[in-house]
């Protein structure tokens, strides 16, 4: 019976070096050999202004224009404003990419790649030409990505996790969710509405007061604090841009009211009903549509004199 066991284990011990083997062959064919590139070999959009930026997902595709010095996203023919900063984070990624190497290839089979359902591809239009490339895959061993440049009839393989903040983004990521976009010090009058309670304030002198009352004081500190809070504040989500009406938002009847005055600017925002437990809806000013803001904002909204002035 050892006997017997002794052959068994042997045979067994075997059977395990060839499939080990038969499977270091495998991964070693299906790895792709990687050339080293110079660096000047290829660049993304280098030196080049960057005019326009497209994004196609497997489902869905975002389109970003630059108008002047201003970024804006083209949905169904509107215009809505893009958030300057993340486009400007994108191109700075893509133009700091760092190129490993180079697959050599005769014909591209994007579906070894992981091309052929790629994550992304993105088009990158400047003033001197069109930059196209896909992501794919990462390779097999080690730390990398595929990425197809279609017009080279080239594959490259960049860093690890290439562009993956990106590459599922929607068009909603990219827009921009400031709420107002003023300087607090150029504000010289404000004007609240909450409920029972409303009053106007001005500022003369680097001092604030309550419009129509010489015997309440305001203090500048409280009034400084909501000016800092209203300038930074983001909404959380763009509920309706082409509302067809405003009753089921609440803002027919509003809750309350603020507005900021700079010379002959106004920035004003109304409340509406509670969304959730967590937000509000709200309309600006300066536009139809309809958002939804945290609860915070309006919990900072004054709803008494006593909130805005000194003790």
């Amino acid at each position: 019976m050892k006997y017997f066991l002794t052959k068994f284990k042997g045979a067994l011990i075997t059977s395990v070096i060839f499939i080990i083997l038969l499977g270091f062959i495998f991964f070693r064919d299906a790895e792709k050999s990687i050339n080293v590139m110079s660096e000047d070999s290829y660049s993304f959009a280098v030196d080049e202004e960057v005019l326009s930026v497209e994004i196609y997902y497997p489902k869905s595709w975002v389109l970003l224009e630059k108008d002047g010095q201003d970024w804006f996203i083209v949905d169904e023919e509107q215009k809505l404003n893009a958030d300057e900063k993340v486009i400007d984070a994108l191109i700075k990624e893509i133009r700091a990419t760092d190129i490993v190497g180079s697959v050599p290839i005769e014909e591209v089979d994007l579906d070894q790649f992981g091309l052929d359902s790629a994550k992304a591809e993105i088009v990158i239009n400047s003033d001197k030409k069109e930059h196209r490339f896909i992501i794919g895959d990462e390779i097999p061993v080690g730390s990398g990505t595929y990425v197809y440049i279609p017009d080279e009839k080239l594959v490259l393989v960049v860093e690890k996790d290439y562009l993956n903040k990106y590459a599922s983004m929607s068009s909603i990521d990219f827009r921009y969710k400031g709420l107002f976009d003023f300087d607090t010090k150029a504000i010289t009058r404000v004007s609240i509405w909450s409920g029972n309670f409303s009053t106007d304030i001005f500022k003369e002198d680097g001092e604030w007061f309550v419009e129509g009352e010489d015997q309440i004081f305001v203090d500048n500190k409280k009034v400084d604090e909501i000016l800092w809070i209203f300038s930074r504040a983001k909404v959380l989500d763009f509920e309706d841009e082409l509302p067809q009406g405003l009753t089921k938002y609440g803002l027919d009847e509003p809750t309350a009211e603020i507005r900021f005055y700079e010379d002959d600017q106004i920035y004003g925002v109304v409340f509406g009903k509670r969304k959730d437990e967590d937000s509000y809806y709200i309309q600006s000013d300066s536009s139809d549509a309809v958002y939804s803001i945290h609860k915070s904002l309006f919990k900072r909204l004054p709803k008494n004199i006593d909130q805005i002035s000194s003790e």
